[in-house]
């Protein structure tokens, strides 16, 4: 059968733990490019939305609520993800479906892919470790530290946006750093079940 959304899904910026709206109002609409179907309306980002997510990341970063949690916890957290993930696969699909066109076996098959990295990203947040040198002579020893280097941006493309975007941002997270992610305009939704999901398995804001 035809996918055809029910009504549109209408999506909003995640800034520090809050959903918000643009501060000029502005929105965006996606038609599906199969059927030519309202799919989702958004809230356009601009400089005030871009100043305030980048703020609230170095902010969460800074007070190191994430970055100085125990690998394992973050594991654990980047874990209830790939299962939510894995738990809300047909509904992702069917919404990458409606804003790319793509056929449904393909997207099914790329948040599969996408949930499997969450749990790669997982066993490397446990994983993290550094080096030690004790061939620099009899009085030094050098030691190489891996610590999180703050607020990462990651810009989405519209072909693959929930795999790509899974493709960066767990193993940003697992390394202890905080992000700003701004996907493509012309598939903006499954990214924001993301943070949806992400707000379930308990990230901090």
């Amino acid at each position: 059968s035809t996918p055809v959304a029910l009504e549109p899904l209408l999506n909003r910026h995640l800034i520090g733990g809050a959903w918000t709206d643009s501060a000029d109002g502005e929105t965006f609409d996606r038609l599906s490019p199969s059927h030519g179907t309202l799919v989702s309306r958004s809230a356009r980002g601009g400089p005030a939305e871009t100043g305030a997510a980048i703020a609230a990341a170095r902010k969460a970063f800074d007070a190191g609520d994430w970055r100085f949690l125990p690998g394992k916890q973050r594991a654990a957290l980047l874990l209830r993800v790939a299962d939510l993930i894995d738990r809300n696969r047909e509904r992702i699909a069917r919404i990458e479906v409606l804003e790319s066109g793509k056929p449904i076996t393909q997207a099914l098959g790329e948040i599969e892919g996408a949930a499997d990295l969450w749990r790669y990203a997982a066993a490397l947040a446990r994983t993290v470790h550094g080096d030690s040198h004790n061939s620099l002579g009899p009085d030094m020893l050098g030691v190489v530290l891996k610590e999180p280097i703050g607020v990462v941006g990651i810009i989405t493309p519209w072909n693959f946006p929930f795999l790509i975007v899974c493709q960066k941002l767990p193993f940003a997270l697992a390394a202890g750093c905080t992000a700003v992610v701004k996907p493509s305009e012309l598939t903006p939704s499954t990214t924001v079940i993301l943070g949806e999901l992400l707000m379930e398995a308990g990230l901090p804001p």
